[in-house]
């Protein structure tokens, strides 16, 4: 591939510029697999915004998570919970954004959570604060606390703003912080850490599922409705905007019982997803087990 061939296919990839584009490849010794690996470790340009709030004269306290692409100005993560349980607000904002972000959903199935308020005005404040953030040519914690303040006036708030630079890789990875064991299916085959329900999605002219292997790689839709579940999509792209969306997974453990097949969903390590599908069903295959395919697009 010719190098300049090279720069623009890795601008695209990772989303960086002509001359991280280039100072990636030269350190790669012109290896565009290297180079896409080394931009994810050298480039910070993402920064997540841990915030707490106090509402005094109201009695309410809140956490947000904002992550922000520092470059172009786009908001990749916003969360929030707004609770009258002041416990929420002992929640260190020096955690890492991992942390802080799940325990920003564990938050809002405690007692106090303020589930309607916190729904009310989840995507209006996410809104205000994405177009605030476009003009704005430096964003800063600061900054973050004077959108805020501005967003919830004439009420007055208490802000308590951490900002933490992260790099492609740090931002991408999940962490494996779910250690708590879930449930035996009726299989007795253990799920691993987190176990989400999930569907594949069928196709008249796919694989039946009599034939779907180990290894396979399926288009699929996790369909759990708890708040955990709806975190986890989030974190690992299978849902924009607040929607559900289809997402490749690979099968990791196939299983049937009388015409019914459970069939196993890796999503991470520490993340599983459990479809249940009838003997006559034909599924989307994206990959066979002898053709991985994200190892052609995702390096590392």
């Amino acid at each position: 591939m010719k190098e300049k061939d090279s720069i623009q296919l890795l601008m695209e990839e990772t989303g960086c510029d002509r001359s991280e584009a280039e100072f990636a490849l030269s350190v790669s010794d012109n290896n565009l697999e290297k180079a896409i690996t080394a931009i994810g470790f050298l480039l910070k340009f993402i920064t997540a915004f841990k915030i707490k709030l106090i509402f005094p004269q109201e009695n309410i306290y809140g956490l947000i998570h904002i992550a922000v692409n520092m470059k172009t100005g786009e908001i990749l993560r916003f969360s929030e919970v707004f609770s009258h349980n002041p416990a929420i607000y002992e929640i260190s904002a020096q955690a890492d954004w991992f942390s802080f972000e799940k325990a920003i959903f564990s938050a809002r199935l405690d007692a106090g959570a303020m589930e309607n308020y916190t729904q009310s005005i989840e995507e209006n404040f996410k809104n205000y604060t994405g177009k605030a953030i476009k003009g704005i040519p430096t964003v800063t914690a600061e900054e973050i606390k004077k959108i805020a303040e501005s967003f919830f006036q004439p009420t007055q708030i208490k802000a308590e703003i951490v900002s933490e630079e992260l790099n492609l890789t740090q931002y991408k990875k999940l962490p494996d912080y779910l250690s708590k064991q879930n449930e035996i299916s009726f299989t007795g085959y253990e799920l691993g850490f987190i176990k989400l329900d999930a569907e594949i999605l069928e196709d008249l002219n796919g694989k039946p599922v009599r034939k779907i292997a180990e290894g396979d790689t399926v288009l699929s839709l996790i369909t759990d409705e708890r708040d955990i579940a709806h975190y986890l999509a989030h974190l690992i792209g299978g849902r924009k905007d607040g929607v559900m969306i289809p997402l490749p997974a690979a099968v990791k453990k196939i299983t049937s019982k009388n015409n019914d097949f459970e069939i196993h969903l890796n999503y991470t390590p520490s993340v599983t997803g459990l479809a249940k599908i009838k003997g006559d069903a034909f599924l989307k295959v994206l990959e066979t087990k002898n053709r991985t395919w994200w190892k052609k697009i995702m390096p590392w």
